[in-house]
Protein backbone atom coordinates (compact mmCIF):
# COMPACT_ATOMS: atom_id res chain seq x y z
CA UNK A 1 0.00 0.00 0.00
CA UNK A 2 3.06 2.28 -0.01
CA UNK A 3 2.81 5.31 -2.28
CA UNK A 4 5.64 7.44 -3.68
CA UNK A 5 5.39 11.09 -4.71
CA UNK A 6 8.05 12.47 -7.05
CA UNK A 7 8.43 16.05 -5.94
CA UNK A 8 10.66 19.05 -5.94
CA UNK A 9 11.50 20.08 -2.39
CA UNK A 10 14.29 22.40 -1.28
CA UNK A 11 17.24 20.87 0.53
CA UNK A 12 16.38 20.34 4.17
CA UNK A 13 19.11 22.75 5.30
CA UNK A 14 17.90 25.57 3.04
CA UNK A 15 16.01 28.68 4.21
CA UNK A 16 13.21 27.84 1.75
CA UNK A 17 12.67 24.48 3.43
CA UNK A 18 12.66 26.02 6.89
CA UNK A 19 10.19 28.72 5.85
CA UNK A 20 7.85 26.19 4.23
CA UNK A 21 7.93 23.86 7.22
CA UNK A 22 7.37 26.75 9.60
CA UNK A 23 4.32 27.83 7.60
CA UNK A 24 2.78 24.34 7.47
CA UNK A 25 3.72 23.47 11.05
CA UNK A 26 5.45 20.23 10.05
CA UNK A 27 8.86 19.12 8.82
CA UNK A 28 8.36 16.19 6.43
CA UNK A 29 12.03 15.22 6.73
CA UNK A 30 12.38 15.02 10.51
CA UNK A 31 8.72 14.44 11.36
CA UNK A 32 8.79 17.37 13.79
CA UNK A 33 5.58 19.33 14.32
CA UNK A 34 5.39 22.84 15.72
CA UNK A 35 2.98 25.79 16.00
CA UNK A 36 1.90 27.63 12.87
CA UNK A 37 2.80 31.21 12.17
CA UNK A 38 0.51 33.49 14.15
CA UNK A 39 -2.14 35.23 12.00
CA UNK A 40 -3.99 38.22 13.39
CA UNK A 41 -7.73 37.59 13.44
CA UNK A 42 -7.43 33.87 12.64
CA UNK A 43 -7.32 31.31 15.44
CA UNK A 44 -4.70 28.56 15.58
CA UNK A 45 -7.53 26.04 15.25
CA UNK A 46 -8.81 27.60 12.03
CA UNK A 47 -5.40 27.92 10.41
CA UNK A 48 -4.68 24.32 11.39
CA UNK A 49 -7.87 23.16 9.72
CA UNK A 50 -7.15 25.21 6.61
CA UNK A 51 -3.69 23.70 6.15
CA UNK A 52 -4.36 20.10 7.28
CA UNK A 53 -4.16 18.49 3.83
CA UNK A 54 -1.13 20.54 2.77
CA UNK A 55 0.59 19.71 6.07
CA UNK A 56 0.08 15.96 5.52
CA UNK A 57 1.84 16.14 2.16
CA UNK A 58 4.67 18.40 3.34
CA UNK A 59 6.31 21.38 1.66
CA UNK A 60 6.82 20.44 -1.98
CA UNK A 61 5.89 20.93 -5.62
CA UNK A 62 4.51 17.92 -7.49
CA UNK A 63 6.36 16.66 -10.54
CA UNK A 64 4.69 13.22 -10.63
CA UNK A 65 1.71 12.62 -8.36
CA UNK A 66 1.80 9.83 -5.75
CA UNK A 67 1.54 6.28 -7.06
CA UNK A 68 1.97 2.71 -5.91
CA UNK A 69 4.61 0.52 -7.52
CA UNK A 70 3.35 -1.89 -10.15
CA UNK A 71 3.64 -5.59 -9.32
CA UNK A 72 7.13 -6.84 -10.06
CA UNK A 73 8.85 -3.49 -9.39
CA UNK A 74 10.80 -2.57 -6.28
CA UNK A 75 12.17 0.45 -4.44
CA UNK A 76 15.62 -0.49 -5.74
CA UNK A 77 14.37 -0.01 -9.30
CA UNK A 78 12.79 3.30 -8.38
CA UNK A 79 16.11 4.45 -6.91
CA UNK A 80 18.06 3.29 -9.96
CA UNK A 81 15.70 5.09 -12.35
CA UNK A 82 15.75 8.25 -10.22
CA UNK A 83 19.55 8.31 -10.26
CA UNK A 84 19.63 7.92 -14.04
CA UNK A 85 16.89 10.53 -14.56
CA UNK A 86 18.58 13.13 -12.35
CA UNK A 87 21.99 12.62 -13.92
CA UNK A 88 20.55 14.09 -17.13
CA UNK A 89 18.67 17.04 -15.58
CA UNK A 90 20.00 20.54 -15.05
CA UNK A 91 18.81 22.96 -12.35
CA UNK A 92 16.16 25.57 -13.11
CA UNK A 93 16.59 28.93 -11.39
CA UNK A 94 13.28 30.61 -10.58
CA UNK A 95 13.22 34.40 -10.84
CA UNK A 96 10.75 34.82 -8.00
CA UNK A 97 8.09 32.96 -6.09
CA UNK A 98 4.90 34.75 -5.10
CA UNK A 99 1.92 33.80 -2.94
CA UNK A 100 -1.02 33.48 -5.32
CA UNK A 101 -4.46 31.86 -5.41
CA UNK A 102 -4.74 28.71 -7.50
CA UNK A 103 -8.00 26.78 -7.88
CA UNK A 104 -9.31 28.11 -4.58
CA UNK A 105 -6.20 27.59 -2.43
CA UNK A 106 -3.01 29.58 -1.87
CA UNK A 107 0.34 28.50 -3.25
CA UNK A 108 3.80 29.76 -4.04
CA UNK A 109 4.10 30.18 -7.80
CA UNK A 110 6.91 31.46 -10.03
CA UNK A 111 6.62 34.97 -11.42
CA UNK A 112 7.17 34.31 -15.08
CA UNK A 113 6.95 31.67 -17.80
CA UNK A 114 7.34 28.13 -16.56
CA UNK A 115 7.78 26.28 -19.85
CA UNK A 116 11.05 24.69 -18.69
CA UNK A 117 9.42 23.51 -15.46
CA UNK A 118 6.50 22.06 -17.39
CA UNK A 119 8.90 20.22 -19.69
CA UNK A 120 10.75 18.81 -16.67
CA UNK A 121 7.52 17.70 -15.03
CA UNK A 122 6.24 15.98 -18.17
CA UNK A 123 9.58 14.28 -18.69
CA UNK A 124 9.32 13.00 -15.12
CA UNK A 125 5.72 11.84 -15.62
CA UNK A 126 6.60 9.85 -18.74
CA UNK A 127 9.93 8.45 -17.54
CA UNK A 128 8.61 6.92 -14.34
CA UNK A 129 5.21 5.82 -15.63
CA UNK A 130 6.33 2.25 -16.25
CA UNK A 131 6.64 1.91 -12.45
CA UNK A 132 3.12 3.15 -11.71
CA UNK A 133 0.38 0.74 -10.75
CA UNK A 134 -3.04 1.61 -12.15
CA UNK A 135 -5.07 3.60 -9.61
CA UNK A 136 -7.96 1.88 -7.89
CA UNK A 137 -11.51 2.89 -8.82
CA UNK A 138 -11.87 4.70 -5.51
CA UNK A 139 -8.78 6.79 -6.21
CA UNK A 140 -10.16 7.82 -9.61
CA UNK A 141 -13.50 8.78 -8.09
CA UNK A 142 -11.76 10.88 -5.45
CA UNK A 143 -10.06 12.84 -8.22
CA UNK A 144 -13.34 13.23 -10.11
CA UNK A 145 -15.08 14.52 -7.01
CA UNK A 146 -13.31 17.87 -7.44
CA UNK A 147 -14.88 18.33 -10.89
CA UNK A 148 -12.78 17.66 -13.98
CA UNK A 149 -12.99 18.90 -17.54
CA UNK A 150 -13.13 16.38 -20.37
CA UNK A 151 -9.43 16.98 -21.02
CA UNK A 152 -8.54 16.48 -17.36
CA UNK A 153 -10.53 13.25 -17.32
CA UNK A 154 -8.51 12.02 -20.32
CA UNK A 155 -5.25 12.92 -18.55
CA UNK A 156 -6.44 11.17 -15.39
CA UNK A 157 -7.04 7.96 -17.35
CA UNK A 158 -3.71 8.24 -19.19
CA UNK A 159 -1.37 9.28 -16.37
CA UNK A 160 -3.35 8.67 -13.16
CA UNK A 161 -3.43 12.42 -12.47
CA UNK A 162 -5.46 15.12 -14.23
CA UNK A 163 -3.00 18.02 -13.91
CA UNK A 164 -0.31 16.95 -16.37
CA UNK A 165 0.73 18.09 -19.87
CA UNK A 166 -0.83 21.51 -20.59
CA UNK A 167 -2.86 21.36 -17.35
CA UNK A 168 0.30 21.36 -15.22
CA UNK A 169 0.92 24.40 -13.00
CA UNK A 170 4.08 24.41 -10.91
CA UNK A 171 3.16 25.37 -7.35
CA UNK A 172 4.03 24.77 -3.72
CA UNK A 173 0.77 24.40 -1.81
CA UNK A 174 0.32 26.56 1.28
CA UNK A 175 -3.35 25.99 2.17
CA UNK A 176 -6.29 23.74 1.56
CA UNK A 177 -9.30 25.16 -0.35
CA UNK A 178 -10.48 28.43 1.18
CA UNK A 179 -13.95 28.54 -0.36
CA UNK A 180 -15.71 28.12 2.99
CA UNK A 181 -14.11 31.09 4.75
CA UNK A 182 -14.69 34.80 4.34
CA UNK A 183 -12.67 37.16 2.19
CA UNK A 184 -11.21 38.81 5.31
CA UNK A 185 -9.79 35.49 6.51
CA UNK A 186 -8.39 34.70 3.06
CA UNK A 187 -6.72 38.11 2.94
CA UNK A 188 -5.26 37.69 6.43
CA UNK A 189 -3.85 34.27 5.55
CA UNK A 190 -2.37 35.54 2.30
CA UNK A 191 -0.69 38.48 4.02
CA UNK A 192 0.72 36.18 6.69
CA UNK A 193 2.09 33.81 4.04
CA UNK A 194 3.70 36.72 2.19
CA UNK A 195 5.36 37.82 5.43
CA UNK A 196 6.50 34.27 6.23
CA UNK A 197 8.34 33.98 2.90
CA UNK A 198 9.40 37.63 2.48
CA UNK A 199 12.88 37.20 3.94
CA UNK A 200 13.80 34.10 1.98
CA UNK A 201 12.36 35.52 -1.25
CA UNK A 202 14.53 38.60 -0.83
CA UNK A 203 17.70 36.72 0.02
CA UNK A 204 17.81 33.36 -1.75
CA UNK A 205 16.54 32.41 -5.21
CA UNK A 206 14.66 29.13 -5.35
CA UNK A 207 16.40 26.59 -7.59
CA UNK A 208 14.81 23.34 -8.77
CA UNK A 209 17.96 21.30 -8.31
CA UNK A 210 16.83 17.82 -7.31
CA UNK A 211 14.09 15.23 -7.35
CA UNK A 212 12.86 14.32 -3.88
CA UNK A 213 10.91 11.12 -3.35
CA UNK A 214 8.31 11.40 -0.61
CA UNK A 215 6.78 8.23 0.78
CA UNK A 216 3.36 7.49 2.29
CA UNK A 217 3.71 4.39 4.47
CA UNK A 218 -0.02 3.57 4.55
CA UNK A 219 -3.24 5.21 3.31
CA UNK A 220 -3.88 8.46 5.16
CA UNK A 221 -0.41 8.62 6.73
CA UNK A 222 1.68 11.77 6.46
CA UNK A 223 4.10 11.87 3.54
CA UNK A 224 7.76 11.94 4.53
CA UNK A 225 10.98 12.74 2.71
CA UNK A 226 12.59 9.44 1.73
CA UNK A 227 15.38 10.08 -0.83
CA UNK A 228 16.69 13.20 -2.58
CA UNK A 229 18.51 12.95 -5.94
CA UNK A 230 20.43 16.08 -7.06
CA UNK A 231 20.41 17.11 -10.71
CA UNK A 232 23.85 16.53 -12.17
CA UNK A 233 23.81 18.15 -15.62
CA UNK A 234 26.14 21.12 -15.61
CA UNK A 235 24.40 24.23 -16.89
CA UNK A 236 21.27 25.63 -15.19
CA UNK A 237 18.18 26.84 -17.03
CA UNK A 238 17.30 30.53 -16.74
Amino acid sequence: MMRYGLYFAPATDSPWWHAGCRWLGRDAASGAEFPHCQIAGVSDKVIGELTAHARRYGFHATLKAPFRLRDGYSEAQLISMAQAFCAAQRPIVLDDMQVRPLNGFLALRPDGPDDEIGALAMCCVRYFDSLRAAPAAGELEKRRHTGLSARQEALLLRWGYPYTEEEFRFHMTLTDPLSDVGADVVQAIRQAAEQCFAGVRAGTPLVIDALTVFREEMPGAAFSVWRRFPFNAARPWR
